[in-house]
Protein backbone atom coordinates (compact mmCIF):
# COMPACT_ATOMS: atom_id res chain seq x y z
CA UNK A 1 0.00 0.00 0.00
CA UNK A 2 0.96 3.41 -0.75
CA UNK A 3 1.54 5.71 2.63
CA UNK A 4 1.66 9.25 1.29
CA UNK A 5 -1.27 11.25 1.54
CA UNK A 6 -3.04 12.40 -1.54
CA UNK A 7 -4.70 14.88 0.15
CA UNK A 8 -1.14 16.77 0.97
CA UNK A 9 -0.89 18.78 -3.00
CA UNK A 10 1.43 21.39 -2.91
CA UNK A 11 0.45 24.98 -4.69
CA UNK A 12 1.17 25.23 -7.97
CA UNK A 13 1.26 28.88 -8.45
CA UNK A 14 -0.69 30.60 -11.80
CA UNK A 15 0.52 33.32 -14.42
CA UNK A 16 -0.91 36.18 -12.34
CA UNK A 17 0.33 34.97 -9.55
CA UNK A 18 4.27 34.64 -10.85
CA UNK A 19 3.75 37.93 -12.70
CA UNK A 20 2.15 39.77 -9.03
CA UNK A 21 5.48 38.35 -7.50
CA UNK A 22 8.19 39.17 -9.97
CA UNK A 23 5.88 42.87 -9.82
CA UNK A 24 6.29 43.34 -5.63
CA UNK A 25 9.94 41.74 -5.67
CA UNK A 26 11.35 44.46 -8.64
CA UNK A 27 9.64 47.40 -6.68
CA UNK A 28 11.06 46.66 -3.02
CA UNK A 29 14.61 45.91 -5.19
CA UNK A 30 13.83 49.74 -6.69
CA UNK A 31 13.26 51.04 -3.36
CA UNK A 32 15.87 49.15 -1.77
CA UNK A 33 14.28 47.14 0.21
CA UNK A 34 14.51 43.27 1.19
CA UNK A 35 12.64 40.64 -0.89
CA UNK A 36 10.48 38.48 1.16
CA UNK A 37 10.92 35.22 -0.27
CA UNK A 38 9.19 33.77 2.77
CA UNK A 39 5.61 33.93 1.29
CA UNK A 40 6.75 33.45 -2.65
CA UNK A 41 4.93 29.94 -2.42
CA UNK A 42 1.59 30.95 -0.68
CA UNK A 43 -1.06 31.53 -2.67
CA UNK A 44 -2.95 33.43 -0.03
CA UNK A 45 -0.73 36.00 0.35
CA UNK A 46 -2.55 39.59 -0.40
CA UNK A 47 -2.56 40.79 -3.50
CA UNK A 48 -0.45 44.23 -2.92
CA UNK A 49 -0.09 46.67 -5.60
CA UNK A 50 3.93 48.05 -6.12
CA UNK A 51 4.01 52.04 -6.03
CA UNK A 52 6.96 51.27 -9.18
CA UNK A 53 6.28 50.49 -12.31
CA UNK A 54 4.19 47.75 -12.15
CA UNK A 55 1.42 49.55 -10.74
CA UNK A 56 1.06 51.83 -13.91
CA UNK A 57 0.78 49.05 -15.89
CA UNK A 58 -1.31 46.06 -14.95
CA UNK A 59 0.09 43.57 -17.60
CA UNK A 60 3.57 44.48 -17.13
CA UNK A 61 5.44 41.06 -16.11
CA UNK A 62 9.34 42.34 -15.22
CA UNK A 63 12.36 40.09 -16.35
CA UNK A 64 15.94 40.04 -15.27
CA UNK A 65 15.88 42.68 -18.29
CA UNK A 66 14.02 45.42 -16.74
CA UNK A 67 16.34 45.09 -13.53
CA UNK A 68 17.79 48.91 -13.29
CA UNK A 69 21.92 49.02 -14.18
CA UNK A 70 24.04 49.33 -11.37
CA UNK A 71 25.30 52.81 -10.54
CA UNK A 72 29.05 52.46 -11.39
CA UNK A 73 31.53 53.41 -8.46
CA UNK A 74 32.81 56.83 -9.27
CA UNK A 75 35.93 55.88 -8.24
CA UNK A 76 37.48 53.09 -9.29
CA UNK A 77 39.89 51.24 -7.17
CA UNK A 78 43.67 50.41 -7.86
CA UNK A 79 43.44 46.85 -9.11
CA UNK A 80 40.90 47.98 -11.50
CA UNK A 81 43.34 50.77 -13.05
CA UNK A 82 45.59 48.07 -13.08
CA UNK A 83 43.59 45.28 -14.74
CA UNK A 84 43.18 47.84 -17.60
CA UNK A 85 46.75 49.16 -18.13
CA UNK A 86 46.99 45.07 -18.55
CA UNK A 87 44.42 45.05 -21.52
CA UNK A 88 45.74 47.63 -23.80
CA UNK A 89 48.51 46.42 -25.57
CA UNK A 90 49.40 49.95 -27.30
CA UNK A 91 51.24 50.02 -30.50
CA UNK A 92 53.39 46.94 -31.54
CA UNK A 93 56.72 46.74 -32.28
CA UNK A 94 57.86 44.00 -34.92
CA UNK A 95 60.89 42.43 -33.84
CA UNK A 96 64.42 42.45 -35.80
CA UNK A 97 63.72 38.93 -37.37
CA UNK A 98 60.62 40.18 -38.82
CA UNK A 99 61.85 43.20 -40.13
CA UNK A 100 64.36 41.29 -41.86
CA UNK A 101 61.57 38.97 -43.34
CA UNK A 102 59.36 41.92 -44.17
CA UNK A 103 62.29 43.37 -46.36
CA UNK A 104 63.59 40.19 -48.12
CA UNK A 105 61.76 39.77 -51.68
CA UNK A 106 59.36 37.00 -51.88
CA UNK A 107 61.69 35.00 -53.75
CA UNK A 108 64.60 35.55 -51.60
CA UNK A 109 61.94 34.08 -48.70
CA UNK A 110 61.22 31.36 -50.30
CA UNK A 111 64.66 30.25 -50.68
CA UNK A 112 65.07 30.64 -46.75
CA UNK A 113 62.27 28.58 -46.37
CA UNK A 114 63.17 25.82 -48.97
CA UNK A 115 66.88 25.46 -46.89
CA UNK A 116 65.62 25.72 -43.73
CA UNK A 117 62.62 23.35 -44.07
CA UNK A 118 65.46 20.97 -45.83
CA UNK A 119 67.43 21.27 -42.81
CA UNK A 120 64.99 20.16 -40.40
CA UNK A 121 63.97 17.58 -42.32
CA UNK A 122 67.48 16.27 -42.66
CA UNK A 123 67.87 16.55 -38.97
CA UNK A 124 64.45 15.11 -38.00
CA UNK A 125 66.08 11.92 -39.94
CA UNK A 126 68.90 12.07 -38.41
CA UNK A 127 67.64 12.31 -35.06
CA UNK A 128 65.51 9.01 -35.50
CA UNK A 129 68.63 7.31 -36.74
CA UNK A 130 71.69 8.41 -35.00
CA UNK A 131 70.62 8.04 -31.14
CA UNK A 132 70.56 4.32 -31.13
CA UNK A 133 69.02 1.62 -29.60
CA UNK A 134 69.34 2.92 -25.58
CA UNK A 135 68.57 6.50 -26.40
CA UNK A 136 65.77 5.95 -29.43
CA UNK A 137 62.72 7.28 -27.53
CA UNK A 138 64.49 10.68 -26.67
CA UNK A 139 65.27 10.54 -30.14
CA UNK A 140 61.62 10.06 -31.41
CA UNK A 141 60.76 13.38 -28.95
CA UNK A 142 63.72 15.60 -30.21
CA UNK A 143 62.44 14.22 -33.86
CA UNK A 144 58.51 15.18 -33.21
CA UNK A 145 59.59 18.69 -31.76
CA UNK A 146 61.39 19.45 -34.21
CA UNK A 147 58.62 18.00 -36.86
CA UNK A 148 55.61 19.99 -35.02
CA UNK A 149 56.56 22.44 -32.50
CA UNK A 150 59.55 24.48 -34.20
CA UNK A 151 57.63 25.23 -37.24
CA UNK A 152 54.31 26.88 -35.04
CA UNK A 153 56.65 28.62 -32.76
CA UNK A 154 58.70 29.96 -35.65
CA UNK A 155 55.25 31.33 -37.28
CA UNK A 156 53.85 32.77 -34.28
CA UNK A 157 57.43 34.58 -33.09
CA UNK A 158 57.86 35.47 -37.14
CA UNK A 159 54.17 36.47 -38.08
CA UNK A 160 54.32 34.90 -41.11
CA UNK A 161 53.11 31.27 -42.32
CA UNK A 162 55.91 28.95 -43.09
CA UNK A 163 53.88 26.64 -45.49
CA UNK A 164 56.66 26.34 -48.01
CA UNK A 165 59.37 25.01 -45.31
CA UNK A 166 56.75 22.64 -44.01
CA UNK A 167 56.43 21.21 -47.36
CA UNK A 168 60.53 21.56 -47.91
CA UNK A 169 60.60 19.63 -44.53
CA UNK A 170 58.23 16.36 -45.52
CA UNK A 171 60.64 16.23 -48.59
CA UNK A 172 63.46 16.31 -47.20
CA UNK A 173 62.29 13.47 -44.55
CA UNK A 174 60.87 11.55 -47.46
CA UNK A 175 64.51 11.47 -49.13
CA UNK A 176 65.88 10.84 -46.15
CA UNK A 177 64.32 7.82 -44.91
CA UNK A 178 64.62 6.76 -48.85
CA UNK A 179 68.29 6.88 -48.76
CA UNK A 180 68.55 5.19 -44.85
CA UNK A 181 66.29 2.57 -46.21
CA UNK A 182 68.56 1.89 -49.40
CA UNK A 183 71.55 1.99 -46.83
CA UNK A 184 70.34 -0.43 -44.69
CA UNK A 185 69.30 -2.54 -47.55
CA UNK A 186 72.89 -2.74 -48.99
CA UNK A 187 73.95 -3.57 -45.79
CA UNK A 188 72.26 -6.50 -45.10
CA UNK A 189 71.76 -7.89 -48.77
CA UNK A 190 67.80 -6.76 -49.09
CA UNK A 191 67.11 -9.57 -47.35
CA UNK A 192 63.72 -9.18 -44.70
CA UNK A 193 65.64 -12.21 -42.24
CA UNK A 194 68.57 -9.91 -40.91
Amino acid sequence: MDQQNPNTEKHVPTEEEIARLEAEAVAALQRGEAIDRRGAGDAAAPASVPDGEAATRPGFVPYVDDVPDPVPDPAPSHDVAAESDDDDDGEYIPSEMEKRINAMPPEQWKRWQLLGGAGVGIAIVACLFIFGQELSSYGLIVAALLAIVLPRYLERAWRCKLNTARMAMIVAMAIGLAIIFVVTGMRHGFSLKA
